[in-house]
């Protein structure tokens, strides 16, 4: 026996929509199923789940579901018990009636910000976990998370206790994987989806696609802004789709109104997941593909993947796995990220502890202050739009990565030699602390913890210099979604000084902006928004 699954069913939403984890684990079942090494796979399954539930994913993509077989606790001697998600504690206590070194335990963690992952990745440093077991992280910026998460919590157990806490378990790096043959380009769709677009044989057509969220997933204003300067720049028309579900249903108004506010040369159209005009999506009728994720929930990123399989160039954001996506100038461009420096979100991180904000206004509060470079983004998109061998060369490599890297062929038996080696490893074994003023070190200040995820944190000597206009300033402002968190922000009379500072000779120190008023987290937030609407501009300390 090589590895069982320990499956807990679906992580169905309240409101009964499928979430992007049972999207993630299906995913991922299917590509072991299909091409894992085992003739047989046994499963463990927990409170709530059902065999059958395994055996229909094992059935949709035509493998015998007789392999999925279920087994308990006691039959798993010499195995690696794999679970798609990081609650490897339970099990750990669970192992302890059959011995430590009976089997390996193997987790995967899909996101770090939530308060019970960030709970259950903690509680490893003092669960019974082995040398001989992994959680798999899909990227390097999650594992710098991980780490970070365990460093904090164990300086507060040493001081505490005076014992020494290790790093409990083995972070590996493997990233999520897809069917790349789903994404194969075909002329003929090419033509219906265009067709149905109503977009001309000559227009760029960049698609946006996935959970359409401004607070949750990516702010819409620097592609907004990308693409209209993109259709200055370039003589043929610019259209920019957004493809995907609207998360809440609520956000749906605020991105159609802002995108009618800033888009007067850019054709912009929102299309719907289920919109039976695009039944295969609108991969084929685009000619690249954006994404520019700015949120901490974010953990690697699969849609970017996709968009490669299809051959497709592709700007994403710099930002934590998204970067492992693409070698920046062959498969797309990367535009830079900035974030606070660490420190100034202690704020959030307190008031989600307490329960003051829920879980979405704590990543709400986040991607307030974190920006995407929107003269780089404005680059990379004009540079696509105007040079069809660039889009081509680039779609082609992106492809081969997609296939070469993460098509599940490639990704599986990277898992398979990760449990053969947990295997090897297990049979061959016989006063105050520093908490950065928080509460709970499972509760991070996301501009520390997640620090990470973002090219670059200003600060210091840094300068803001103010860009826009003063008409540009009031549409802004205008706009809900572009005001989403202002309760964290300074009050308007205040930031209005800010702004009148930063358009002063060559713009104002953060430093000299802090100093100019009593609440420095605020002021830091919103520099960090006023970066992110595109009114100012950063100018590195080191220029």
């Amino acid at each position: 026996m090589s590895v069982a699954i320990n499956f807990a069913g679906a992580h169905t939403a309240p409101g009964g929509e499928k979430r992007g984890i049972d999207v993630a684990v299906e995913s991922l079942l299917t590509g072991l199923f299909r091409f894992g090494g085992q003739d047989s796979y046994p499963i463990s399954i927990d409170t709530g789940a059902s065999l059958e539930a395994v055996r229909e994913i094992a059935q949709r993509v035509g493998v015998d579901a007789a392999r999925c077989q279920a087994v308990g606790p006691a039959d798993l001697d010499g195995a690696t018990l794999f679970r798609q998600d990081p609650d490897l504690v339970r099990l750990a206590w669970m192992r302890q009636q059959f011995g430590a070194n009976a089997y390996s335990l193997c987790g995967l963690v899909h996101t770090m910000s939530g308060a019970q992952t960030m709970s259950l990745v903690s509680d490893c440093l003092t669960a019974p976990t082995q040398d001989w077991d992994a959680l798999i992280c899909p990227s390097n910026a999650i594992r710098d998370v991980v780490e970070r998460l365990w460093t904090s919590v164990s300086e507060y157990l040493a001081a505490r206790t005076g014992a020494r806490f290790d790093c409990p378990v083995r972070l590996p790096v493997i990233p999520l994987g897809i069917d790349t043959d789903k994404f194969q380009p075909s002329p003929e769709r090419r033509v219906a989806q265009r067709q149905a677009l109503g977009a001309p044989e000559d227009a760029i057509v960049v698609l946006c696609h996935g959970r359409l969220s401004y607070a949750f997933k990516q702010h819409p204003m620097p592609i907004l802004l990308a693409a209209e300067q993109t259709a200055l720049n370039v003589d043929r028309p610019v259209h920019v789709v957004f493809s995907g579900y609207f998360h809440p249903a609520s956000f749906e108004v605020d991105f159609r109104e802002t995108a009618a506010a800033f888009s007067d040369h850019a054709h912009v159209r929102f299309v719907g997941n289920d919109d039976p005009d695009f039944p295969d999506g609108l991969w084929a009728g685009a000619d690249m593909f954006i994404s520019l994720s700015d949120n901490i929930q974010e953990s690697f990123g699969l849609t970017p993947i996709e968009a490669m399989a299809a051959e497709l160039p592709v700007i994403i954001s710099d930002w934590d796995g998204y970067r492992d996506a693409i070698t920046p100038g062959q498969e797309g461009f990367a535009a830079p990220t900035v974030m606070p420096g660490p420190g100034f979100g202690r704020e959030l991180a307190e008031r989600y502890f307490t329960g003051e904000d829920v879980y979405g206004e704590y990543l709400a509060g986040a991607s307030l202050s974190t920006s995407v470079d929107i003269k780089a983004t404005t680059e990379a998109m004009t540079a696509l739009a105007s040079n069809d061998d660039l889009r081509r060369s680039m779609g082609a490599a992106g492809m081969a990565r997609a296939r070469d890297v993460y098509d599940w062929r490639r990704i599986i038996p990277r898992y398979e030699e990760l449990w053969t080696e947990l295997s090897a490893i297990r049979a061959a074994s016989t006063g105050a602390v520093p908490t950065d003023g928080l509460s709970h070190p499972s509760y991070p200040d996301p501009f520390t913890g997640f620090q990470g995820f973002a090219s670059a944190s200003f600060g210091g000597e840094d300068r803001i210099v103010a860009v826009a206009s003063h008409d540009h300033v009031k549409s802004i402002l205008a706009q809900r979604m572009n005001m989403f968190r202002a309760d964290l922000l300074l009050d308007p009379a205040s930031l209005v000084r800010l702004i009148q500072l930063s358009r002063r000779g060559d713009g104002v120190s953060v430093a000299a902006a802090v100093a100019a008023f009593e609440d420095a987290p605020r002021v830091m937030r919103s520099l960090g928004w006023l970066l992110k609407m595109g009114v100012c501009a950063l100018v590195s300390g080191q220029d």
